[in-house]
Parts: structure tokens; C-alpha cells; sequence
């Protein structure tokens, strides 16, 4: 594939590079080996897989997407360690079922703006702003990627996993997430960040943005019990 002649980039501070061992489960002496991280970037690009053939079909062009790096955020920290400042949209979703929690799906505000006109299949710089249709789009491509995610989260575990309907969060980063909920002060568990690249045809172009699984404080411990890592 030609490489993408434009990119959107989502800042993240440095330390957003280096992905953590960080204690899950109640005891807090357990920690995400690499082998747990491994698995959890396999079934993350079994996701990214089915998300770009449902993206691909939608916008009428092909999109392949990556998954660079899975990052395990420490328990607490709900606001992924971007650059202050940054202005962000977002699709967040409950998830419920054997295991409960949210996701998250997150864009820099170009990014954002680039995708959903993709989306509605329109001309580069033809959406200055999120409008309803924008805000739809995002919303549809939230939940097809959490969807796809989520799809390989269970068959590989399986586990019955459900979604809610998406909703929509734009503003800085740090008070649109905060905004999330009451689920996100009491997060205790490590909360699971996947890096994903998105990277578009027609014109070649790639879009960067975060993926967060945000469950509630045993499901890590159910997951790697489902697929034996230890």
C-alpha cells in the first residue's frame, strides 16, 4: 500500500510510548506479563480486521487498520495520558454481559472531522464542524469498531458481551472523558488502550486514534482466566 500522503496524529505524551506493567485484579500483585499483552493485541487485531472490512463496504473505499500497541493504563488513571490541551471527540458505549465496563473510542477533533467525512463520502475539508451528520457518522464508526472489538473479545474468551447505544463526547480531552460517567471515578482495574491506525485509499491518508477497554474491576482477571495466560 502507497504510503498515506496526510496524516491526523492524536499527541500523547511521552510516557504514552511505554506500555506498563501495571497490577490487576484485586491483590494488585498479578502483573500484565508480556504473554497477557500479547493476547490482547491478538484478539485487538482480530478486531481491526473485521472493523476495516465493515469501514471498507460503508465508505465505498479501502481501509486497512493497525494496531501498533496495546498500553495498560494504571487503574485510576481514566484520562489516557495525552498532551494537555488536546481537543478530542469521542463514541463511548456500556458494555454488559459476562463481563462489564465501557469503551471508548477517541480522535483528535481533525481526525475526527477527516473520518466522518469519509464516512458520508465527501470531499477533504467539506466539514469544517460536527454537524448532526458528522456526529452520526462518528457515532456509526464507534460502534463498528467497539462492535468488531468486542465480536473478537467474545469468541475468543467465550464470553456474551453486549454494547449500548454509542454516545458522542467532543471538548479537551481531560474534561470530555471526565464527563463519562460514574463508572470512570471508580475504575480500579488497569484500563486496556489500543492504538489504532487507520490508514484510507483514494486519497491515501491515515488517521490516528485510541481504542479503550475500561472494564469494571474483575473482568481483566475473568479474561486471562478464559484464556489461560498467566
Amino acid at each position: 500500500m502507497a504510503r498515506p500522503r496526510s496524516s491526523w496524529t492524536l499527541p500523547v505524551s511521552s510516557e504514552m510510548t511505554n506500555p506498563r506493567n501495571t497490577p490487576s485484579g484485586d491483590s494488585g500483585t498479578t502483573l500484565l506479563s508480556t504473554a497477557r499483552l500479547d493476547a490482547l493485541r491478538e484478539v485487538a487485531n482480530i478486531g481491526a480486521g473485521h472493523a476495516a472490512t465493515a469501514l471498507s463496504t460503508l465508505t465505498g473505499t479501502r481501509i486497512m487498520i493497525s494496531v501498533p500497541m496495546v498500553n495498560i493504563v494504571p487503574p485510576g488513571d481514566f484520562v489516557p495520558e495525552l498532551e494537555p490541551g488536546v481537543e478530542i471527540v469521542a463514541v463511548q458505549m456500556a458494555m454488559n454481559g459476562d463481563i462489564a465496563g465501557q469503551t471508548v473510542f477517541l480522535l483528535a477533533i481533525p481526525a475526527g472531522l477527516r473520518l466522518a467525512e469519509r464516512m458520508l463520502r465527501r470531499k477533504r475539508g467539506t466539514s469544517p464542524n460536527l454537524g448532526k451528520l458528522e456526529q452520526s457518522a462518528l457515532n456509526e464508526a464507534g460502534n463498528i469498531l467497539a462492535g468488531a472489538y468486542l465480536t473478537a473479545l467474545s469468541e475468543f474468551l467465550d464470553m456474551r458481551l453486549m454494547l449500548s447505544p454509542p454516545r458522542l463526547i467532543t471538548g479537551e480531552a481531560g474534561i470530555a472523558l471526565s464527563t463519562l460517567g460514574d463508572h470512570a471515578p471508580r475504575v480500579e482495574s488497569p484500563i486496556l488502550c489500543v492504538e489504532t491506525e487507520f490508514f484510507l485509499e483514494e486519497p491515501s491518508e491515515s488517521l490516528h486514534g485510541f481504542f479503550l477497554l475500561v472494564p469494571d474491576p474483575k473482568a481483566f482477571d475473568a479474561i486471562f482466566r478464559a484464556v489461560r495466560v498467566e
